[in-house]
């Protein structure tokens, strides 16, 4: 029997095709993962932020260097985004040899364009080729919102790998990967090549059961409360049959892992999947029964019981439950979103603390 460091390194190992990557783009964090066969990491300013904190004696000095020279009329948003892509391009620096090493399917380093700009296609657009031109390993996130879907399209046109995050289920889903085919179409219509892009759909399942969990508590529902820790998994399983029985050429990511229970359950199957670093670290020397669970189906009577019960649910599993122009409205997007842009300003309240020492 072979001997495995962490749960982790064993899924890694037994199911390749299952790529687990870092949800950070720390440093340290990169290091433990590829230790552990870790082979991606992704990152936004939140994200950024942390990792600063925790690791502010690799940043100190070049903290106050941007601060004091190279930004010394800059405002704490530009500062934000210089390091911001400072710390991502770190992070793809230290990828990138496996990157080379795997052709271009492992290795990437995911970077977040600004939430702000959420509903303009051109802003959005025009900050991932900022992002992308920084190196060759470097994938763009947008959210998964009206704009971003049209914007989507336009970056896989251009040549961007991307992804489509702050989605949370069949509808959007559905719609990126649309999206992406058309961009695929267009380059391919015009001659330009498409073997180095390296489309993704994230489908944060966490919160999908969050956002369920929170509203049935608000509402008193009256619903077994076992069934909701299945919500995102039941729609990220469904998606992934549709994205298989169509051939859509985007793969599929994983996140919001709350628990073990959580990763373990998509194993086998040929997605991305990102693991929190605190969950790379509390998996050493941990002990899990693991097996193949990718084609293991939630209970067709717990679908049934989340269908009948929660409203909401029903707009994010059923394929025509919202239409690309309400993505924005959606709770869980609104949410996340905010969230997001509630982090950039907490980012720029940290800064404002070395500004203003």
């Amino acid at each position: 029997m072979p001997h495995y460091e962490s749960p982790l390194q064993e899924a890694a190992e037994r199911w390749p095709q299952t790529q687990l990557w870092n949800d950070s783009c720390g440093m340290a964090d990169i290091d433990l993962a590829l230790r552990r066969g870790g082979c991606g990491a992704t990152s936004n300013p939140v994200i950024v932020g942390n990792v600063l904190r925790r690791e502010m004696h690799l940043w100190e000095d070049r903290l106050r260097e941007i601060i004091d020279k190279d930004l010394a009329d800059g405002t704490e948003d530009e500062i934000c985004w210089k390091i911001s892509k400072e710390a991502g391009l770190k992070g793809a620096e230290k990828l990138l040899p496996l990157f080379r090493k795997s052709g271009g399917k492992k290795g990437w380093q995911a970077m977040q364009v600004n939430p702000i700009y959420y509903r303009s296609v051109e802003k959005t657009v025009a900050h991932a080729q900022e992002l992308s031109s920084m190196g060759e390993n470097i994938l763009i996130k947008m959210p998964v919102s009206t704009a971003g879907i049209k914007a989507l399209e336009e970056c896989t046109y251009r040549g961007i790998s991307v992804n489509g995050t702050v989605c949370f289920g069949v509808p959007q889903a559905i719609a990126v990967a649309e999206a992406i085919e058309r961009g695929y179409q267009r380059r391919e219509q015009e001659g330009l090549p498409t073997d180095k892009l390296f489309c993704s759909c994230t489908i944060m399942t966490g919160r999908v059961d969050d956002y369920m969990k929170r509203l049935v508590a608000e509402r008193e529902t009256p619903i077994t409360q076992e069934y909701l820790d299945s919500c995102g998994e039941a729609i990220f399983k469904k998606v992934y049959g549709i994205y298989r029985q169509r051939g859509y050429r985007a793969k599929l990511l994983v996140a919001n892992n709350n628990s073990h229970f959580l990763w373990s359950r998509f194993l086998g199957g040929d997605i991305l999947m990102t693991i929190n670093p605190l969950w790379w670290r509390r998996m050493e020397g941990a002990r899990l029964e693991l097996h193949e669970t990718i084609d293991e189906q939630v209970n067709p009577l717990i679908v049934e019981e989340l269908l009948d019960k929660i409203p909401e649910y029903r707009s994010v599993y059923l394929a025509d439950g919202l239409r690309v122009e309400e993505f924005n409205h959606y709770g869980a997007f609104k949410a996340t979103i905010n969230e997001f842009l509630t982090g950039c300003d907490a980012f720029n309240a940290y800064l404002r603390g070395f500004m203003l020492p």
